[in-house]
């Protein structure tokens, strides 16, 4: 079973991949995700006359997931539909989220990996010291965060079933989170409604508890931030399985793929 999992993962993985060259993946898988951190980065520094960027770079490097995270999986099911697979996915005796899944676990790992570069551009650009963080506790929380974000995605990848709308949802939740989850805005600064807001999204504990690092630690402080994001990505794939369920079975009642 787990090896059929990983073998499908990796044959969807590079079937995402195979239609894009070298330069093309380097331009617009690294270089994109980058230069949109630079932009934010510098934007800060003027904007609140900030000569050190720390929190900003570290904000805006967990964010670098978003293109793998929010649209590579989010538009998984509209991706299906469009090369027809929809209808053999829907009859098929496989847990749909098992689906997900397989199309989530090598970009996850990718969206490590960019978020560990974005760390290294920041450190390199802005002179941003990471040598007196511990470097466990960071590969930890940065797992933890992609972890909640891939359930964020897997959520939205549901709603292709009861909308022909992802376009418009996948950009509209990328830039909720640039707004919401505390990476360009500290969170304290925002009202009260939309700091509560931002306990609902992903990557919000986790940009506070990178940005910890930076400070003075509080170990309990630390523990409940960590918790509560993974809470948070399991309570996004419990979500995303009842939302599933019903519209199998309202498939199953109307002899329809989708419920709109």
């Amino acid at each position: 079973m787990l090896r059929r999992f990983f073998s499908q993962a990796w044959l969807s993985f590079k079937g995402q991949q195979s239609a894009f060259s070298f330069e093309e993946i380097l331009l617009f898988k690294v270089s994109y995700p980058l230069i949109t951190l630079i932009f934010y980065c510098v934007l800060a520094g003027y904007s609140f006359r900030k000569s050190d960027l720390t929190h900003w770079v570290v904000g805006n490097s967990f964010l670098l997931c978003i293109n793998t995270c929010i649209f590579s999986l989010g538009g998984t099911f509209t991706g299906e539909r469009y090369f027809g697979r929809l209808r053999s996915i829907i009859v098929a005796p496989v847990h749909k989220i098992s689906i997900i899944l397989q199309k989530g676990f090598y970009p996850c790992i990718a969206a490590v990996l960019s978020v560990m570069l974005g760390f290294f551009m920041g450190s390199l650009i802005f002179g941003v010291d990471f040598t007196g963080i511990n470097p466990g506790l960071f590969l930890l929380i940065t797992i933890v965060a992609m972890f909640a974000a891939t359930g964020f995605g897997m959520l939205l990848a549901v709603l292709g079933l009861i909308t022909d709308e992802m376009n418009f949802i996948l950009n509209l939740s990328s830039y909720v989170l640039m707004i919401f989850c505390g990476a360009n805005f500290p969170v304290s600064q925002l009202p009260l409604a939309a700091r509560l807001f931002s306990k609902v999204l992903p990557l919000t504990r986790s940009i506070e508890a990178a940005n910890m690092l930076f400070d003075k630690i509080d170990s309990g402080r630390l523990t409940w931030l960590l918790i509560g994001e993974m809470g948070l990505g399991i309570v996004y794939c419990i979500i995303g399985t009842i939302i599933v369920k019903l519209v199998e079975k309202s498939a199953i009642k109307k002899a329809a793929l989708e419920v709109f």
